[in-house]
């Protein structure tokens, strides 16, 4: 049997239709879901990019694979544990296309990889693999346009010239450097008319056919082609770089919501609701402003509910552009006669806040917006139509892709099949989260949630917490890790927590190359 994986960058579950969005138009993953199984409580282990790939990939915890935040390069030896090295060994073809970020982009100093900016300027222009376990490659070299942000420059050195910015930088500049130039000048703020603000919003001026959501689904279909000729089982990987920031989508996408249509669902907002919440709530909604990490969080706090509005029609943009790529690559499976025989799982590496609880893009706060991820698979033996509730994690899809093509799951992997013996849902009683942030300041966090019950331990400081009833709070505004009527209860979950935390010693710790990407 074949295998496709689908992830996309930073994407709310809730973002898409069959995930209660009314007005987020997904059909492509909303038949997925219909001919699928969608996990309604499926969690990210780690809430920042580089870990929660390393994860996906290996099929191990942050804590095991190393990758305990951004800037940490995932070790090559790592390859030997890569579900795509489990593949290739059991004679499937394996390709990957689109944004692995498995090594940091912007290093403090040159570190020779292939997904840093010096490393892809030193790559030859025919090499396409191998890489962590991949014959077949076709990469983007991080893939947002944060311009402003530290070390990055003015231009975006991830894009081009080429021969930086890997496969798609040379798309970019395929026809010479006048013309590249200008495809790069093109997905600047000031060629739209807009200037860099804390929104982060501008509609993109590249074409629609150059633009990176376009050409991951044109190069994964390609590849599809080539794979529908031969008679030897693939593992695909097809990584989307949106909807992170900035939300710049292309026409005619940027143009498909306005800020009245979102204005019904902007985030609820309460007075004093970040009082009963750990400190790092509260700094955190007010962000960086005018210092170096604005790019990375300008302060949800600061934006205005039109400001927000603006923001969000743009992601539900980039969301759309996406379901229409991943609608391609699914009618290619169809066309070429591959869709009966090949797995396709589609998620994301982690979530986005979208204004929620007045933070914006991600951090150390550990909020269904960012933790709760779009988990959808569909195949030979996956029961359609079904709705699964038990909390799962994205460290189980590598165990659940290998099972369901026959092969036998490494001891190493430490996720679980999602599927059972019949191919029911296998019942699942919590999921684990793993964050140790660490940029200016270092902020371990442990994360459990169960079907209900989320618990939260700050591990520098004991008896610092989150309690949240799912069920009765959806929103999390009421804090009850202090609630005397949850004591019980906050006991039991901290125990089980406790047996699965493992804690980082800095000095152990992969070191940081880079600062956050």
């Amino acid at each position: 049997m074949n295998v496709l994986l689908i992830t996309t960058d930073q994407q709310r579950a809730d973002s898409i239709g069959a995930y209660g969005n009314p007005v987020c138009r997904t059909p492509h993953l909303d038949r997925l879901a219909a001919e699928g199984t969608r996990f309604a409580s499926a969690r990210t282990q780690n809430p920042f990019c580089q870990p929660a790939r390393a994860t996906i990939l290996t099929g191990t915890m942050p804590s095991s694979h190393g990758v305990t935040f951004n800037g940490r390069d995932l070790p090559e030896a790592e390859t030997a544990r890569a579900v795509s090295t489990a593949f290739a060994r059991a004679g499937h073809r394996t390709g990957f296309f689109g944004k692995a970020h498995f090594a940091t982009t912007f290093p403090f100093v040159p570190t020779g990889k292939v997904e840093s900016v010096e490393g892809s300027g030193r790559v030859p222009e025919d090499w396409t693999g191998p890489y962590f376990g991949f014959d077949d490659v076709q990469l983007i070299l991080f893939g947002h346009n944060l311009r402003t942000a530290p070390l990055m420059g003015n231009w975006n050195w991830c894009f081009g010239p080429a021969p930086f910015g890997l496969h798609y930088g040379r798309f970019l500049y395929r026809d010479g450097l006048e013309q590249g130039n200008a495809r790069l000048a093109a997905m600047t703020p000031e060629a739209a008319g807009a200037s860099w603000d804390s929104t982060q919003t501008w509609r993109s001026q590249l074409a629609e056919e150059d633009h990176p959501t376009t050409w991951t689904a044109d190069s994964t279909i390609d590849w599809l082609r080539d794979r529908a000729r031969s008679d030897q089982p693939f593992f695909g990987w097809v990584s989307f770089a949106d909807p992170h920031h900035p939300m710049d989508p292309p026409a005619p996408w940027f143009d498909r919501y306005g800020p009245d249509d979102v204005a019904g669902m902007l985030p609820e907002r309460r007075e004093g609701e970040l009082d009963s919440k750990p400190a790092v709530h509260a700094m955190w909604s007010q962000g960086g402003r005018g210092g170096m990490f604005e790019w990375a969080n300008p302060g949800g706090a600061n934006l205005t509910d039109a400001q927000l509005a603006t923001m969000i029609a743009a992601y539900y943009g980039m969301v759309s552009q996406l379901d229409h790529n991943i609608g391609r690559i699914l009618t290619s499976l169809d066309e070429l006669g591959l869709a009966g025989d090949t797995l396709v799982v589609m998620t994301t590496d982690h979530g986005e806040m979208l204004g929620d609880h007045r933070i914006v893009f991600k951090g150390p706060v550990h909020y269904e917006g960012l933790l709760r991820v779009p988990l959808i698979v569909r195949g030979p033996g996956v029961p359609a139509g079904v709705v699964a509730t038990d909390p799962v994690g994205t460290i189980d899809l590598a165990p659940t892709m290998l099972r369901a093509s026959g092969l036998e799951i490494p001891a190493h992997m430490e996720g679980s099949p999602l599927f059972g013996p019949e191919g029911a849902p296998s019942p699942r009683e919590h999921v684990i989260t793993e964050d140790d942030f660490d940029v200016m300041l270092r902020i371990p966090l442990r994360t459990i949630t169960t079907d209900r019950y989320k618990l939260t331990a700050y591990l520098d400081a004991p008896g610092t917490g989150e309690l949240y009833d799912l069920e009765e709070d959806p929103g999390e505004f009421v804090n009850r890790f202090d609630d005397p009527d949850f004591a019980g209860l906050r006991s039991d979950l901290a125990a089980t927590l406790a047996d699965h935390t493992v804690r980082i010693d800095p000095a152990d710790a992969l070191p940081a190359v880079g600062l956050v990407a």
